[in-house]
């Protein structure tokens, strides 16, 4: 006991460290929730990203562009629907205007786009494909007198569950590449 005692005695010295934040991290966590209020402002449709951005002081703009770019990329994700949610651009516009490099920030919006395509067309083809695959099979059974005639395949809890199995894999292919963007997105 006497062990597990002051191994938890050096825990709290360490946390009791860690806790005394310096004059300057508190500065850079005031600018940086500073950057999150505009980025949420902006997301709402109010305020002048740019402008607001510009009036911080030079010295605080890195921290506070930073705080807002992080915040916009919570905000794209990969479709749950057949489109892109429309607040996923105002996010894209708000990352341009936070951007230290705006040509960088702009090609990287433009492979992002590419991706969420990409994604959707092989999630709608995949639908297709699970429908009609279902929907011979139900003709099938209908031609041997099973099944009446007009079934929603969609509802059919074999297809749901085949469905999620094919979206779970199809985020996991897509998820690392929209990771991977929204890093390199985060730096640009």
């Amino acid at each position: 006991m006497a062990e597990i005692k002051s191994a938890l005695e050096l825990a709290l010295e360490k946390a009791e460290q860690y806790g005394r934040a310096s004059k300057e991290e508190m500065e850079l966590a005031r600018h940086q929730e500073q950057g999150r209020r505009l980025a949420v402002e902006f997301l709402k449709g109010e305020g002048d990203l740019a402008a607001d951005l510009k009036a911080l002081p030079p010295q605080t703009q890195p921290a506070a562009r930073l705080a807002v770019k992080e915040v916009f990329l919570r905000n794209l994700g990969l479709p749950r629907e057949n489109a892109v949610d429309p607040r996923q651009d105002r996010a894209m516009e708000g990352l341009l205007l936070a951007a230290d490099n705006r040509q960088a920030m702009a090609n990287l919006q433009t492979e992002m786009e590419q991706v969420l395509q990409q994604y959707l067309h092989f999630r709608s083809n995949a639908l297709q494909q699970l429908k009609s695959r279902f929907t011979a099979g139900m003709g099938q059974m209908q031609a041997q007198g099973r099944q009446p005639m007009n079934i929603d395949v969609e509802r059919l809890p074999q297809f749901q569950e085949e469905w999620l199995r094919f979206k779970v894999q199809l985020q996991q292919q897509f998820e690392p590449v929209l990771a991977n963007l929204k890093e390199r997105m985060r730096q640009a």
